[in-house]
C-alpha cells in the first residue's frame, strides 16, 4: 500500500470539512465552517486548499469565480494509516497495549466497553 502524507493539523482540519461533504464544496463554504469554530481568514483558507492540492488530497473545479475541492484521498484509508502510525509509534506496535489503554481510561461507558468486548469477540471483523 502507498504511504499517504501525513497532514498538520490546519490541513487536517479543512480535510475533515471536504470529506464531510457528499458533494464538491467551495472555498468560501469551507471558510463559513471553519469560523463557525474559530476564527479563520479567506487567505489562510486558500493557502491550505493550495497545498492539500499539490499533496494530492483534493481536486479542484474552477466554476466561474469559485473554486470546488473534492476529495481525492479516501478519509477510512487516511484514518487507518494514522491508526496504524500511532500505534506503532505510541504503543510499540501492540494493539493490546492501546486496548488496555482505552479499557482504563476514566469515563468509559459501560456502553463503550461492551462496543470493544463485542468487536474482540467478533475477531476484529
Amino acid at each position: 500500500m502507498e504511504k499517504i502524507k501525513r497532514l498538520p493539523d490546519s490541513e487536517l482540519e479543512v480535510m475533515l470539512i471536504i470529506w464531510r461533504h457528499s458533494e464538491a464544496i467551495h472555498t468560501g463554504e469551507i471558510l463559513q465552517i471553519l469560523n463557525a469554530k474559530k476564527q479563520s481568514n479567506l487567505q489562510t483558507v486558500q493557502s491550505t486548499l493550495n497545498r492539500l492540492l499539490n499533496k494530492g488530497f483534493v481536486h479542484c473545479d474552477k466554476v466561474g469565480r469559485l473554486n470546488y475541492y473534492t476529495p481525492l484521498i479516501d478519509e477510512n484509508k487516511y484514518r487507518d494509516q494514522e491508526t496504524e502510525t500511532f500505534i506503532e509509534r505510541m504503543y510499540h506496535n501492540s494493539p493490546a497495549k492501546l486496548i488496555t489503554a482505552l479499557l482504563s481510561k476514566q469515563g468509559m461507558s459501560e456502553d463503550e466497553i461492551e462496543e470493544i468486548r463485542q468487536i474482540l469477540e467478533k475477531g476484529g471483523e
